[in-house]
């Protein structure tokens, strides 16, 4: 009996890391949608772009640098937590594969950041970017270590 409540914790855990995960991503591109002009989008260099995007693009009309971390930034960071919360739910209970996944994950995405400096990948580099993807690494780990690690362990 004790057994079939830690795994229904366990399983509870899991499910919310896989909700988290997908809410966060999904931030990441209404921020791409509303705010960016995506009509050079990387993305839509592979698969056509939607329509539906002409529609909802809204630029804000103030160019502070709060409004340009926001709308540049900030989507790389939130896609880096993304990626490694499902990464985390997924191997939840191997810390070994876990790390290796969340490892080439951590790659590929900065290998996206500084590709954009020999122009192989469109856009441009921006140092945010780093700081963004390293805080919110960072910010997943550490609510991971504080709040998560207690439980299961």
């Amino acid at each position: 009996m004790e057994k079939q409540i830690a795994k229904k914790k366990f399983n509870r855990l899991k499910l919310f890391y896989y909700i988290a995960s997908f809410a966060i991503i999904f931030c990441g591109f209404i921020i791409y949608a509303v705010f960016r002009n995506n009509n050079s989008m990387f993305i839509f260099q592979i698969i056509s772009r939607p329509s539906a995007l002409a529609a909802l693009y809204n630029p804000l009309k103030t160019k502070s640098v709060w409004s340009n971390m926001f709308i540049y930034n900030l989507p790389y960071g939130l896609w880096c937590m993304s990626g490694l919360l499902l990464i985390r739910g997924i191997w939840i209970n191997s810390g070994k594969w876990r790390k290796i996944y969340g490892g080439i994950f951590v790659i590929l995405i900065l290998s996206y950041v500084f590709l954009k400096i020999p122009k192989i990948i469109p856009g441009t580099f921006d140092i945010l970017d780093l700081i963004f993807i390293g805080f919110f690494a960072f910010m997943e780990s550490l609510i991971f270590h504080l709040f998560i690690r207690r439980k299961i362990t």
